[in-house]
């Protein structure tokens, strides 16, 4: 049974709760606080609003049981659309037993 909500991609991991993923509209007006938040899109996929006004999106996962972060740009520069699609260019590698990072790491010495 907990298969099923977890295989279902309107339900967050560990939530019976659907989530629901963000609108531009939505990150556009995300006041900084006096503190780091993390903003769930859902499936690891989060943008970090910082205490200085920065908003960067980020991806948690986990590869070889070590959770690790992929920094997938920064708002506004990367739309919430191009993150997305980075999101699920990282979740396809990782379904094919590639370290998102590492590939990231790669490209960038080429």
């Amino acid at each position: 049974m907990a298969r099923d909500r977890i295989a279902d991609p309107l339900l967050h991991q560990n939530s019976p709760e659907p989530y629901l993923m963000l609108t531009e509209k939505q990150v556009r007006n995300i006041k900084p606080l006096r503190y780091s938040q993390e903003v769930t899109d859902g499936r690891g996929l989060y943008l970090l609003v910082a205490a200085n006004g920065g908003r960067y999106w980020r991806y948690d996962y986990r590869f070889e049981d070590r959770r690790k972060t992929l920094a997938l740009g920064i708002y506004p520069d990367v739309p919430l659309d191009r993150a997305r699609v980075r999101h699920q260019e990282a979740r396809s590698l990782l379904a094919r037993g590639i370290d998102p990072s590492v590939k990231k790491r790669e490209l960038r010495t080429l």
